[in-house]
């Protein structure tokens, strides 16, 4: 099971921020909410400068609801980018560490008790997800029925799971290597981007052609790289290209408070072209996942 898990935590570094139509509701219901979706944003625009706390708090309140729908990819986005810029000393411990009994322990939980054997254990925390209402029951679900061999039955639990709203569940159908398909659905990935918007870091480093040079387009790389800073999601490689490219081909719309911001988020570094993204670290990006059960997270 742990290859679905690595494979969505690389697919599931995402977040999804408050939308127009959430922030409506909020407005008109309840000035609590509105609050907390103002604290927020405010949160996200600290992260964009590369503020690891602000990621930690950013990941509470997505596992907690607060300013923002509960969404387990949107946590575990989070974790990821506190991990990465030293909020954290280790994504697993973040994750063990959870409330018991929450939804988002229990499925990794769940995962942790199928790797262990406890196949009942596993299944009971699956049916106890689903009873407290959240879809991600059912991607529990699929990915064991998957790990014992029933890929129908895997792929339909998984496109259930997605249906009533899991994004864990969105992400992983997008990379259907279960169906013996190891290129990722691009035209699924880039319909996700706007809902979740992580998927513009995965489909800006799918474009710099490291995995698979037929698709390299630094066009659409810097696209998608820009659409993933707007969010909060730019990786330090992510920041250096945009700042090469700026600089050297596209003169890049970028002000300059967002050069400095940028090159904060690159190192500190001055601009220069970036070394190409080597196999190993793109592997390393793809399988992040597998740390949160075994081992510490090296996205960089």
């Amino acid at each position: 099971m742990k290859k679905y898990l690595l494979l969505a935590m690389a697919i599931v570094f995402s977040f999804v921020s408050c939308s127009e139509q959430q922030f409506l509701q909020e407005t008109l219901d309840d000035n609590t909410s509105i609050a907390a979706c103002n604290e927020f944003n405010a949160l996200i625009e600290q992260a964009r400068w590369g503020d690891g706390q602000a990621y930690l708090q950013l990941a509470n309140r997505y596992r907690d609801g607060k300013g923002v729908d509960k969404d387990f990819v949107g946590m575990l986005s989070m974790v990821a980018q506190a991990d990465k810029f030293g909020a954290i000393n280790r994504m697993e411990d973040y994750l063990m560490e959870m409330p018991e009994g929450s939804d988002f322990k229990l499925i990794i939980d769940a995962i942790d008790d199928f790797e262990n054997n406890h196949i009942d254990e596993a299944k009971a925390k699956s049916e106890q997800l689903i009873a407290n209402g959240s879809p991600d029951g059912y991607s529990v679900q699929g990915i064991i029925a998957m790990e014992k061999g029933d890929t129908l039955t895997g792929i339909g639990l998984m496109e259930r799971a997605a249906k009533a709203g899991s994004t864990f569940a969105e992400l992983l159908l997008c990379f259907s290597e279960w169906r013996g398909n190891n290129s990722p659905d691009m035209s699924k990935l880039a319909t996700l981007s706007d809902k979740i918007p992580f998927v513009n870091a995965i489909l800006a480093e799918i474009y710099t052609g490291v995995e698979d040079k037929s698709l390299k387009d630094e066009h659409l790389a810097i696209h998608y790289f820009l659409k993933a800073d707007e969010n909060a999601f730019l990786s330090r490689r992510g920041a250096s290209w945009l700042l090469y490219y700026h600089e050297s081909i596209s003169n890049l719309p970028l002000s300059e408070r967002d050069i400095q911001r940028l090159q904060i988020l690159a190192g500190g570094t001055s601009v220069g072209e970036p070394a190409p993204l080597q196999k190993c670290e793109h592997e390393e990006n793809m399988e992040v996942i597998d740390s949160v059960v075994v081992d510490t997270v090296n996205i960089e």
